[in-house]
């Protein structure tokens, strides 16, 4: 059943979009330039690759368990423990010394952020608050941290900025009231769950596998482009800036035919990468990017939040999907850069 939509501007809705800011940006940010500082420490494309597939391997365990606990123990409990959890694990690679520690250090945090992902959307929507909207203001959180990518280029402070905006995201998270409806139990391995919604899990697995094998070694893809870390920054804060205005608009259609959408506006945003010679000439699929993950996130969210009474198991393994396919992908990507440079 649809939820009635509070005010924009609500008080609520304000809170809501400051957590989703603030938590995005600590993601954002602490995993910025990770493939550059794992190759400063020595790793090798196939390192490279592993460091990625610790976090998202990590953060598909953790979003999954947490999302179904959320579903039998409330949401804001939740967010505040992975918001806390995130605020000290941001912190864990400045003290890496080489790439196995550094791996560690990106599994741990992928954990912490898991446990808080799930049930924040999931609060978001029961609360009343056009999902578009609110998550649009995690794309501005993406922006916010190329602008601080761009300005500080020192990793450490990198990891601190992710650490703080984590330990702010946790405190607004104090001011949030639990009222989550009636406990449902659900089963640890949900198959009826799985299968009446595989359509959208298999959709996003096949077209996040392809997109992590290209972030993962996105930044190193650019700087052999010829971009510079400022310039890589700014390609990614196009397609971020390109969220923030068009997420706001894709919960407005059939949540099916955006997903969709989403979908097929991703093939040429990959094909054109693999046509790019300089980095300028990625500005454009960096804005068809925008388009098709906004289709894609918004119109998965909305099937999941009306078609479901187990929300926060349904967007955890959602976001388990997508970042078993952060896991997996990395190495693929890394594999086919060692072996083919």
């Amino acid at each position: 059943m649809q939820q009635p939509r509070r005010p924009l501007f609500s008080s609520l809705a304000l809170r809501l979009a400051l957590v989703t800011f603030l938590f995005n940006l600590a993601v954002e940010v602490s995993g910025f330039f990770v493939p550059l500082y794992a190759r400063d420490l020595g790793a090798s494309n196939m390192e490279v690759g592993l460091v990625g597939a610790s976090y998202g391997l990590a953060y598909f365990l953790s979003a999954y368990l947490f999302g179904r606990q959320s579903d039998m123990r409330g949401r804001v409990v939740f967010i505040r423990l992975g918001l806390g959890v995130s605020a000290l694990t941001n912190l864990l690679p400045i003290i890496t010394q080489d790439p196995f520690t550094l791996l560690v250090a990106r599994g741990a945090i992928g954990f912490g952020f898991g446990i808080a992902s799930a049930a924040t959307i999931t609060y978001i929507y029961e609360m009343g608050g056009r999902l578009g909207v609110i998550v649009s203001y995690g794309a501005l959180g993406w922006l916010a941290s190329t602008v601080v990518a761009a300005t500080l280029v020192e990793y450490e402070e990198l990891f601190i900025v992710g650490a703080v905006a984590a330990a702010l995201a946790f405190l607004i998270s104090l001011s949030l009231k639990e009222e989550h409806g009636p406990r449902i139990r659900t089963a640890f391995f949900p198959l009826a769950l799985i299968r009446s919604n595989r359509k959208l899990y298999l959709g996003f697995l096949i077209r996040q596998l392809g997109a992590n094998a290209i972030w993962s070694i996105f930044p190193l893809f650019l700087a052999g482009l010829g971009a510079s870390k400022p310039w890589i920054a700014i390609l990614y804060g196009i397609n971020m800036a390109g969220q923030f205005i068009l997420l706001r608009f894709a919960d407005r259609f059939d949540p099916a035919k955006t997903f969709v959408t989403g979908i097929l506006l991703s093939i040429p945003v990959f094909v054109s990468y693999g046509l790019a010679r300089n980095y300028l000439q990625v500005i454009p699929s960096q804005i068809l990017l925008a388009a098709a993950w906004s289709c894609l996130f918004v119109g998965a969210l909305n099937c999941f939040m009306r078609k479901n009474v187990e929300r926060g198991t349904a967007v955890g393994l959602l976001y388990s999907t997508i970042y078993l396919s952060a896991g997996l992908g990395p190495f693929i990507g890394g594999f086919i850069s060692q072996v083919w440079s």
